[in-house]
């Protein structure tokens, strides 16, 4: 099929009323977002991205107050929906629109099962069609309008090639007995509702070089971190644009002054930092407690059924030669464990993860939380790779490991 990277830019209601008549003979539309999340602190959908029958539609929410017509067609389960990370622009598109999806494709999710070098779209682009995406608009501010040409039709080549490239997945997964495994993965996808987050904005653990702190440095650069945080909830602004992490490093190293902080931080807040530099702290925060993961606050119990769901993850692993990124996490085991179901029913009840995964994984693991044998229940499962692909890519990541060590 033939690319088209121009684009239709739908920004009034009437323009959407048009585009509506060509979307609703689609047999297939190819859908992406853009949002204000590098820059506010609660992002929001600023660009709708719709390829459908050779055209490119980019329609615009801040402009067009009513956007439900969308509704139905992404309801429709005789059209098929392909995004490269379903679940970001389904979770984005649920949380401000309270749209539903049915029948959809995810090629991000596909090029893990096909066991690509690298899931990126750039990358997936460029192994299909031998094109090199531009990134200099990745971090545009979609809010500010108008929106310029360059954004325009960066944001029209992320739709362009997706049809193209799931039509080429979609016969290599079914080549591979692959397929169901995959729409199995982009149904629970979409079903999954939307659940606002609630607690902090950040990890002190992710923080730049924080192992490079005293204990007191750290639990300074946590109430730093606060202190920022609810500064940028007020504002609605992206919380390292509000105060760098560069900055709040040298302040909380260099312990400056107050007319200092002023300086650096402006009057209000300088003088409110400056406290938190100065106060006196006695719960300095170790490095033990940086490393926490869950599971660590497991009953002796529910630990050694953690660890029993560990193992089995690690041979499954081994036995499909596949990535960690399509096995169950481990906040996932520790609901399941937690939950302690007794058969099939009631671990699909619990909507962890697919019904393939409940289908294929779950009576092995179910045996292996309670300590029983499970070999026999996985040696049928489909490997991701070759043996050879897979021990090569190890090496390869384990190599690059010991020269970031060093």
């Amino acid at each position: 099929m033939q690319i088209n990277s121009n684009y239709i830019l739908v920004d009034t209601a009437k323009a959407l009323d048009l585009a509506l008549i060509n979307l609703r003979q689609s047999k297939i539309m190819s859908i992406d977002t853009e949002s204000s999340g590098y820059y506010t602190y609660y992002p929001k959908v600023c660009l709708i991205q719709i390829n459908s029958n050779g055209k490119n539609y980019l329609i615009d929410p801040l402009k067009i107050t009513n956007l439900s017509a969308l509704g139905p067609l992404f309801e429709d389960p005789n059209i098929l929906k392909i995004f490269h990370s379903a679940q970001d622009d389904i979770k984005a598109l649920k949380r401000d629109f309270g749209f539903k999806f049915v029948n959809t494709a995810d090629t991000m999710i596909s090029s893990r099962l096909l066991s690509l070098e690298q899931s990126s779209l750039s990358h997936v682009v460029e192994h299909y069609h031998k094109v090199t995406l531009s990134k200099v608009e990745q971090k545009s501010n979609w809010e500010i309008r108008p929106l310029q040409k360059q954004q325009l039709k960066y944001a029209a080549l992320d739709t362009a090639y997706l049809e193209s490239i799931w039509l080429k997945m979609e016969e290599e997964l079914k080549r591979r007995t692959l397929y169901e495994e995959a729409k199995s993965e982009f149904e629970f996808i979409a079903s999954e509702e939307y659940v606002a987050k609630e607690g902090e904005g950040f990890s002190l653990g992710k923080f730049p070089d924080i192992l490079n702190f005293t204990p007191l440095e750290r639990r300074k650069i946590l109430e730093l971190l606060r202190y920022r945080d609810e500064k940028a909830k007020r504002i609605n602004k992206a919380s390292f644009r509000v105060f760098n992490n560069d900055k709040l490093s040298q302040a909380v190293k260099e312990q400056p002054n107050e007319d200092k902080c002023i300086e650096w931080f402006g009057k209000k807040d300088g003088s409110e930092i400056y406290k938190l530099l100065i106060a006196e702290y006695s719960d300095p925060i170790d490095t033990s407690e940086l490393s926490k993961r869950h599971g660590e606050d497991l009953n002796e119990e529910e630990n050694h059924k953690f660890e029993n769901a560990k193992k089995w993850r690690l041979r499954i692993m081994r036995a499909r030669r596949m990535e960690h990124s399509l096995l169950p996490s481990n906040k996932q085991l520790i609901v399941i464990l937690r939950a302690a179901p007794k058969n099939l029913e009631e671990l699909k009840a619990l909507h962890v993860f697919s019904d393939w995964k409940v289908q294929n994984y779950g009576p092995s693991l179910l045996a292996a939380i309670q300590g029983l044998p499970f070999d026999s229940m996985i040696n049928r499962l489909v490997a991701i790779r070759s043996k050879e692909a897979f021990v090569a890519k190890r090496r390869k990541k384990q190599n690059q490991n010991s020269k970031d060590e060093g």
